[in-house]
């Protein structure tokens, strides 16, 4: 079953064209890890799934529901607001950076959005919310601050506050990359255990142990392309794309 799926996905910043036809599907249960160089688009490819940025053309699937159709900067999907925001909560995403709220506690972080958006009630929210907590080890700091946790311990507060809305499908962005070394093994165990419970997830990452390891499938982006994708043995082992092998020659050294 298709959970995520873009027909030649085109988006430009000014003259720098970012995104240059990105053409994927991801499964239901299926964890792709998506690696290249800083400035290949990875992050931007993010972004336009989860409707945080415009595409200038191209089609976004979500769920198997057309959601985003245009062409040229143009609407060809007469889809409401409403709607695709509906349709986008079925993701979760995770940025490098935190972005907690500073002055709400941890449990407080995860129960907004389901009062908010989903108009879940307090305690119900409340309980839900220290069950997430105690699957990312973190049920003991329910009532610390962000400027009291480590930066592992923040961002596996993020990776709950996003699945508190129950997604369908979790994003995420480079989630490690802004932690100290000895904290990164923590939130890579988190995303672990999601994969084992076939959760679907997109994940642009520089932890290439994990991509090998966790993956069900690896693709390779350079300049605004998907250069090679595979099988995370194929990829690491007989990359059949020069720059593919230059890249991994370079980041496993």
């Amino acid at each position: 079953m298709s959970m995520v799926r873009t027909e030649n996905l085109k988006k430009s910043f000014g003259d720098n064209e970012v995104l240059k036809g990105i053409s994927i599907e991801v499964n239901k249960g299926e964890v792709l890890c998506v690696i290249g160089p800083s400035g290949s688009g990875k992050s931007t490819f993010l972004r336009c799934l989860n409707n945080l940025e415009t595409i200038d053309s191209g089609l976004i699937y979500i769920d198997d529901e057309l959601i985003v159709h245009r062409e040229d900067g143009k609407n060809l999907k007469d889809m409401s607001p409403k709607k695709v925001s509906t349709l986008c909560i079925k993701l979760g995403m995770v940025f490098q950076r935190f972005n907690l709220f500073p002055h709400k506690t941890a449990v407080e972080n995860l129960m907004l959005a389901p009062m908010s958006i989903k108009k879940v009630k307090k305690e119900e929210a409340y309980s839900k919310s220290m069950e997430i907590l105690k699957k990312v080890g973190l049920v003991d700091k329910a009532g610390s601050y962000p400027s009291k946790l480590s930066g592992g311990q923040q961002q596996r507060v993020a990776i709950a506050r996003a699945l508190a809305m129950e997604p369908e499908i979790m994003l995420f962005d480079e989630p490690t990359s802004s932690l100290d070394p000895e904290l990164v093994g923590e939130v890579l165990e988190v995303m672990k255990d999601l994969a084992q419970e076939m959760m679907t997830m997109i994940v642009v990452t520089h932890e290439m142990g994990f991509a090998k390891d966790v993956a069900s499938r690896v693709v390779f982006m350079d300049g605004g392309y998907i250069a090679e994708e595979g099988h995370p043995q194929e990829i690491f082992a007989n990359p059949k794309n020069d720059r593919t092998r230059e890249f991994l020659n370079r980041i496993l050294i």
